[in-house]
């Protein structure tokens, strides 16, 4: 099933979408734990920094698709055609991603999850397909291993591979 709508509308819907989920997320941080030490940000900084950056450009995005005037008209009333099935599903995708990551782990459940992502986008044959999507998910998930656990420090539920490592 797609919805067919104008830009303009779809613009508006998703940005009011946007603006909701980042505020009710900026209103989650509160129960993160206070600073350790002084002057330590604490654990809530960069989620509330990542999030307060996205609320400023909705608050953009909504007051120039409300009150802006464009010249082009007739680029918003252009019809969009969006697809809910495969957003849908990438939303289910996200929600066992999240709920199965403590049981088998950061490494097979980021593998699978970009796995299915990314199998039906690819074009070509199904090996090859098979293959080269295998590649590009194992070579996400060491670069998200790499850099957010043995960079940053990160703690994510790990199944096999080490928390950090000694030079």
């Amino acid at each position: 099933m797609e919805i067919i709508t104008n830009r303009r509308k779809a613009t508006l819907v998703a940005t009011l979408i946007l603006t909701v989920l980042f505020a009710y997320l900026f209103w989650r941080t509160v129960s993160f734990s206070p600073p350790v030490l002084p002057g330590y940000p604490g654990d809530s900084f960069f989620p509330r920094l990542i999030l307060g950056f996205g609320l400023i450009w909705c608050a953009l995005l909504l007051y120039t698709s409300i009150f802006a005037r464009t010249t082009g008209v007739e680029d918003d009333e252009k019809e969009v055609n969006f697809p809910t099935a495969p957003v849908a599903l990438i939303g289910v995708y996200v929600l066992v991603f999240v709920n199965v990551l403590p049981i088998i782990g950061f490494e097979l459940c980021s593998f699978i999850l970009m796995f299915l992502l990314l199998i039906t986008r690819w074009h070509g044959e199904l090996k090859n397909r098979i293959i080269k999507v295998s590649l590009v998910s194992l070579a996400t998930t060491v670069v998200c291993y790499v850099c957010f656990v043995l960079l940053l420090n990160v703690s994510f539920p790990l199944l096999f591979l080490p928390n950090y490592i000694n030079f």
